[in-house]
């Protein structure tokens, strides 16, 4: 049906490049500060915040208009937002401005969110769909690490080369304009439903709760490297490299293993979750700091695809844009409740050190590894279906 078959996989792909983008500024604020001497370091942080916040709606709204909208449309739409928004402030010499241009690149970046792994299951069927959703895990760290790099090297030109990073989304533009077909429209199959049911809602519910967890790694582990003495900033720097470096190889490897281990793939990317926490929570050393960081990078990729493969599976293919657009929305929730719900657990406990709550993390992930387990023997086939009735 489609000629040039890695073609289409290669641009779909390219869209994820993006997707953390919204963040990866981060590097540059320390620089964007000293050009605004009066702007507070809380004021700061909104550049990352604001953009996160407002691709929340924006990727549930995306989600609904794709059964009713081009699709196409809407990516392109998103791209040209991300690039007046991110690349908009190079212009600029006024703070508000700026982070109005940060809200319209979140705009943006949520229109096309639920398209980057929605758009597989348009395209794709079966093992191929599901590899190319694992993919997507590895071109999200590419992108990240890429874009990350280029805003702290841009930065010590000037604070507004930083911004200059987002012109990486013209090159996906123009691939997408060039590479992407109109998806076919599809019709709800006998069985489906497009819409939202109780199998779509427990994986959201599954993933807003992992999402809280997962938060949990970067919100503690400067302090925990730092109060330790384990190394500086640029350890932890490390420990996130080195937990990008085991996600975007679990990501390539999702097909593999969703092939060799079925359905019971979910409780192994849960335990080598636990692992990973459980390693951070004892470690007296930065060597086993990274060795915890990098099998949480494992397990999160594993866990993430598999449930958006499942969230997809929930609805079909009528409804699969819509669902992704849901579960990014879910894990975006989660991310965005996490700091107050872990320190709520500190205060509970009158224990607010970053390894105590590493362990009560890998804790909640045993729980949830032991759950998977017990449905994956009920349902053991690679038709696991993870919801409650399974």
């Amino acid at each position: 049906m489609f000629k040039n078959k890695f073609g289409l996989k290669l641009t779909i792909l390219s869209i994820s490049l993006l997707l953390m983008a919204r963040m990866t500024i981060s590097a540059a604020l320390a620089e964007i500060g000293k050009a605004f001497p009066g702007v507070s370091q809380a004021a700061l942080m909104n550049m990352v915040a604001i953009p996160s916040l407002v691709a929340i709606p924006f990727a549930v709204i995306s989600g609904f208009l794709s059964t009713r909208v081009s699709k196409k449309g809407l990516v392109l739409g998103g791209l040209a937002f991300f690039l007046v928004g991110g690349v908009g402030p190079m212009f600029l010499s006024s703070f508000t401005p700026i982070l109005v241009c940060r809200a319209l690149l979140g705009a943006g970046t949520g229109l096309f969110i639920p398209m980057a792994a929605g758009l597989f299951d348009d395209f794709f069927d079966g093992e191929e769909r599901n590899s190319l959703v694992g993919f997507q895990s590895t071109f999200v760290g590419l992108g990240n690490i890429v874009t990350s790099l280029l805003a702290g090297v841009l930065a010590t030109i000037s604070w507004r080369f930083s911004f200059l990073m987002y012109a990486l989304g013209a090159v996906v533009m123009l691939a997408v304009l060039l590479k992407l077909p109109e998806p076919p429209k599809v019709a709800v199959a006998k069985g489906e439903k497009a819409t939202m049911n109780g199998r779509l809602l427990f994986v959201l519910g599954a993933s807003f709760l992992y999402a809280i967890i997962y938060f949990a790694f970067f919100g503690y582990l400067a302090f925990v490297i730092e109060g330790r003495h384990l190394g500086n900033a640029a350890s932890a720097g490390a420990g996130i490299m080195f937990m990008t470096l085991g996600s975007m190889l679990s990501g390539l490897a999702f097909g593999l293993c969703l092939r060799r281990l079925k359905g019971f793939l979910l409780p192994v990317a849960l335990i080598l979750n636990v692992l990973g926490f459980f390693t951070l929570s004892i470690a007296g050393s930065l060597p086993v700091i990274l060795a915890g960081a990098f099998l949480i990078g494992l397990g999160f990729s594993l866990t993430m695809a598999f449930a958006c493969m499942k969230s997809m599976d929930a609805v079909g293919k009528a409804g699969s844009t819509m669902a992704t657009g849901l579960f990014q929305t879910a894990l975006s929730l989660g991310t965005a409740v996490s700091p107050f719900i872990l320190q709520g657990v500190g205060r509970l406990f009158h224990n607010h050190d970053g390894q105590f709550i590493y362990r009560i993390c890998a804790f909640g992930l045993l729980a949830a590894a032991v759950i998977a387990l017990a449905i994956s023997f009920r349902t053991p086939s690679t038709d696991l279906e993870l919801s409650p009735e399974a």
